[in-house]
């Protein structure tokens, strides 16, 4: 078998725009947005990394936010990978809340079982959004995903290199192009 070159990377929220929706709250709205790694390398199926997303006429600029907010991973990529994209319709502070709680007690409650078992298991920590967003769906208010997107990504940069990946949105059940997010992809 090849030996396939691992790269490490960051992925960084750059910007997310929704042109195409008809929603009018989206002047200046609270949106759930799940970001999605898929494959990063063998062994390792999804990373998952979810957050609340401001928009302001249809876009939402992470860029002079702090490295934190706006790192979704770090990551060690294996040859290529895929980023999946869901952004939901708007939600109401408490809502979001709610999302925050949820991830929260996700990740106190995994970072227990953590502890308990001694570095087996650790990548759970990082799916503590995913778990309180599923959390969620079972329930009556679950904010419906109005954005979706799909990338196959396999330019990965050099160490110290940056590029900038465009996933482009879709509205789930048409499939027309309504929007993107761009991410920063750091070597």
């Amino acid at each position: 078998m090849a030996k396939t070159n691992k790269v490490n990377v960051e992925i960084l929220l750059l910007k997310a725009e929704l042109t195409g929706v008809p929603e009018k709250r989206l002047l200046k709205s609270r949106n759930l947005g799940a970001v999605d790694l898929i494959w990063p390398r063998t062994g390792i199926a999804k990373k998952s990394a979810a957050r609340e997303m401001t928009f302001k006429k249809g876009t939402a600029d992470f860029s002079s936010e702090e490295w934190t907010k706006r790192c979704l991973f770090r990551e060690e990529i294996e040859g290529h990978c895929g980023i999946a994209v869901t952004i939901t319709e708007p939600v109401s502070i408490q809502l979001a809340r709610r999302f925050v709680r949820l991830s929260a007690k996700y990740a106190l409650k995994m970072g227990a079982d953590f502890m308990e078992k001694a570095m087996t298991g650790y990548a759970d920590i990082a799916s503590s959004p995913m778990d309180a967003l599923a959390q969620m769906l079972g329930e009556k208010d679950t904010p419906k995903a109005i954005a979706q997107g799909v990338l196959d990504f396999d330019a990965l940069p050099a160490e110290g290199e940056e590029k900038t990946i465009e996933v482009p949105l879709k509205r789930p059940l048409t499939g027309r192009e309504i929007g993107r997010l761009m991410l920063l992809v750091r070597g």
